[in-house]
């Protein structure tokens, strides 16, 4: 079943993102970090295309080489200047991911720099990271910090887990965010569905 964690706060990138990057990554997140032919920076021209059509389920099931999970929920804002949380379910692995992100896309130095790819031709790599991230999980209400000071990722345990809080309802917060997600869930698969003339109620 898995767990949800909730996160607030964000990591400001400075010098912000140039629309080179901001694409890239946008794109990335929206992808799924299977081990996929082109290698582990591969992403698809359309990003919500499945590609489990091409693929053995094997590797579209195995995350990328390198990547801590299938997905990726750090989202770059509109103008480049930070990151934050996607607000989709279920984000296990957000400090190894911020991570390789840093190490891979955007340090100075960072590892895709020297891949020789197009797709990081545009990339300036030299951005440097600062901020403050506070998750709480949603099984045992452990509330924890990630910061990041000048590339550095770091965690602190601001409330430690509570097994008793496993058999608990939700708390009036949880529920309000998981209303919105299912309001929007909702709007997005209506006009999904007038889009392509699909009749109510079928899929």
């Amino acid at each position: 079943m898995g767990f949800t964690t909730d996160f607030i706060g964000h990591i400001d990138i400075d010098p912000g993102l140039n629309e080179a990057e901001l694409a890239y990554l946008d794109a990335f997140r929206k992808s799924r970090r299977f081990d996929r032919p082109g290698g582990p920076y591969e992403v698809p021209g359309n990003p919500y295309i499945d590609e489990r059509l091409t693929s053995s389920s094997v590797a579209y099931n195995r995350p990328a080489f390198g990547q801590p999970q299938l997905w990726c929920q750090w989202q770059p804002c509109w103008g480049g200047c930070c990151l934050a949380f996607d607000g989709n379910e279920k984000f296990y692995e957000p400090v190894r991911w911020l991570r390789y992100l840093i190490d891979h896309f955007l340090r100075p130095g960072a590892a895709a720099s020297r891949s020789g790819l197009a797709s990081f031709e545009e990339f300036t790599f030299d951005h440097r990271l600062e901020g403050l991230v506070v998750g709480c999980r949603r099984d045992n209400k452990q509330l924890y910090g990630i910061r990041v000071t000048d590339n550095v990722v770091s965690t602190e345990v601001l409330r430690p887990a509570d097994p008793r809080y496993l058999d608990f309802p939700p708390l009036p917060y949880e529920d309000a965010i998981d209303s919105e997600r299912n309001s929007s869930r909702q709007r997005k698969s209506s006009g999904r569905q007038g889009r392509l003339g699909v009749v109510e109620g079928g899929r």
